[in-house]
């Protein structure tokens, strides 16, 4: 019974779940309609009638999210402070993963309170393989988790509509000549366990023809037992619509 539970128990088991909700789906972007349950979810193109010019990099990089098959590789960092009426931790996370059409390999490590803990997931077909830290791979049917990875997915796509980007301009990131976009309002996401948070802010940088290099946003959310999350979370992308082969693990 949680009324029985010590409350440093409760604020840590709150974290956790907060947490690895937040190692799960790292980088969610605006909430959407409700997407169908088969297959990984990919929005279609926006229609561009008209499109004014500063709106084009919007248009352009929502396309990109919606090749068939969309492939890409992508880093996620997050940095969060899990705080309670008594109690405050610290946690960071980073996220690697590979995208192949219906396929994913993704490896996180994330940092809490002293302890590191790696989840590695990968998905081939209608298998998935998990394990966490070096434990042997466990191997699941696809059906099980289609809800989880539809949510990876469809949370890498920082927008969904180009009115909810604004153009700045051009920057130079990493010697690139990028085209800087930022959220002209705060963006809403459920987070793997339902919980819903926020984007406060949220800034994406792309090339001329729209594809995503770098991603960043101030994250907040009210967790579980009352615990509040707040940090920042920066995605960069690479390998879009190159090619990436994604194998089964072997024990």
């Amino acid at each position: 019974m949680l009324g029985d539970m010590p409350r440093s128990n409760i604020f840590a088991r709150g974290v956790f779940v907060v947490t690895t909700a937040l190692v799960l789906v790292a980088c969610s972007g605006p909430a959407g309609p409700t997407p169908p349950p088969n297959p990984i979810l990919r929005p279609g193109p926006t229609p561009a009638k008209s499109v004014d010019p500063e709106a084009k990099y919007a248009v352009a990089m929502i396309a990109m999210f919606a090749s068939d098959p969309l492939v890409l590789h992508a880093v996620e960092t997050v940095k969060v402070t899990a705080s309670s009426d008594t109690d405050s931790v610290k946690m960071t996370a980073s996220s690697t993963m590979d995208l192949s059409g219906d396929d994913m390999k993704m490896h996180s490590v994330a940092k809490l309170a002293g302890k590191t803990t790696k989840l590695d997931v990968v998905v081939v077909g209608r298998s998935v393989y998990s394990r966490v830290g070096s434990a042997p791979w466990s191997k699941e049917p696809r059906s099980g988790w289609q809800q989880t990875l539809d949510d990876l997915v469809r949370d890498l796509n920082p927008a969904r509509n180009p009115s909810q980007l604004r153009y700045v301009g051009v920057e130079t990131i990493d010697k690139q000549k990028l085209r800087h976009l930022t959220a002209v309002q705060k963006f809403p996401y459920v987070m793997a366990d339902g919980q819903r948070g926020t984007y406060e802010k949220f800034d994406v940088w792309v090339k001329e023809d729209g594809t995503p290099v770098l991603a960043k946003g101030k994250i907040s959310v009210i967790g579980a037992y009352g615990i509040e999350v707040k940090g920042t979370s920066e995605l960069r992308f690479s390998k879009f619509g190159g090619t990436i082969r994604i194998t089964a693990p072997k024990n």
